[in-house]
């Protein structure tokens, strides 16, 4: 888990644009479903989250399914994302390059790094490893950041 200052300020900066666009969840439910836990965040730059690699999401050789790790990085890139942009953004596109597979029944580390912010885009990189450190996939992502309705924060 990350320490309590990091959640405190995550907390902070999500509660500032989320006014403006009601009914945003952050972290998402799909972030919960796949057991995520933030570990460490560093202001608009990095953030590093772990996921528990459960059976339920395995392919029919009892490897973790890739598009379940796709979502990891998602789940990553989305919660950095918003609080980078401060505020909405959404997936232009995501690539995932695969290197291992992933065993069940472990907690893998997804870290994810802000490369470039322009006005509009973000464009991220991130890596996941397993219990041992091994690289697993390297992905990388380009976000829109939304425009909130005028009048809004």
């Amino acid at each position: 888990m990350a320490n309590q200052k990091d959640l405190e300020d995550m907390q902070k900066e999500w509660e500032k644009f989320s006014k403006a666009a009601p009914g945003l969840k952050v972290p998402p439910p799909a972030f919960k479903e796949l057991s995520g836990e933030f570990v460490s965040y560093v202001r608009k730059k990095e953030m590093v989250c772990s996921f528990y690699i459960e059976p339920r999401f395995s392919n029919p050789m009892g490897v973790f399914q890739g598009g379940f790790l796709a979502a990891a990085f998602d789940n990553t890139f989305g919660p950095l994302c918003y609080l980078a942009a401060g505020k909405p953004t959404t997936t232009l596109e995501l690539s995932v390059s695969y290197i291992r597979m992933v065993k069940e029944n472990q907690r893998i580390t997804v870290q994810a790094k802000v490369v470039a912010r322009g006005n509009q885009h973000i464009y991220l990189e991130g890596e996941a490893f397993d219990e041992e450190g091994k690289l697993l996939a390297k992905s990388t992502t380009q976000v829109l950041i939304l425009r909130l309705p005028s009048g809004a924060a």
